[in-house]
């Protein structure tokens, strides 16, 4: 699909005009002080590195010009016409992840990473997460199944077949056995 390339902007322009209120802003009604760039962005303060690249990101799409955020949320609509035509009355099965389970934190600052989760949800489309067991090296294996709006039941339908199939969740194998192994 092509608008994939650009999910991440446009996710980050509809989050900017559509939710409301920002993360900078939910953080300061909590108590938190004001939130600066600089503050906000410190390695040493209160923050993760997760947030702060949010924070950053927020200060980013803030300075986008109006007209190209609005052009952004058309843009969405275009791109979830796009997921949804693929998907039709059928299922897409896409990969989880466009890697085999990264270790916790590792996502953080690498938002292409991400994209295979955004897109589903800039979509608008229901989604199902489908364990399918272990790899070689003892790392959980999935896939999603996409389906369109108002067909949850038939995502949780491929769920439960898949996983029966397949055998369903099955705890990583600890690092430590690996090393024995």
């Amino acid at each position: 699909m092509r608008g994939m390339r650009r999910a991440l902007e446009l996710y980050l322009a509809v989050l900017k005009l559509e939710a409301g209120v920002s993360v900078k802003d939910l953080i300061v009604a909590e108590g938190s002080a004001h939130v600066t760039l600089r503050g906000g962005l410190k390695r040493k303060g209160p923050h993760t590195r997760a947030l702060r690249l949010l924070l950053m990101s927020e200060w980013l799409t803030g300075k986008m010009l109006q007209g190209r955020l609005t052009r952004s949320v058309a843009a969405r609509q275009a791109f979830a016409d796009e997921v949804r035509d693929a998907i039709g009355d059928g299922v897409l099965l896409h990969p989880s992840h466009p890697r085999v389970a990264p270790r916790h934190g590792q996502t953080v600052g690498k938002p292409w990473v991400l994209t295979t989760t955004a897109v589903f949800n800039l979509a608008g489309v229901p989604v199902a997460q489908i364990p399918l067991g272990l790899n070689n090296r003892g790392l959980p294996l999935g896939v999603r199944a996409a389906v369109a709006p108002g067909s949850d039941h038939v995502a949780v339908a491929v769920a439960l077949e898949l996983e029966r199939a397949f055998g369903g969740w099955v705890p990583p194998t600890p690092p430590a056995e690996l090393e024995r192994a």
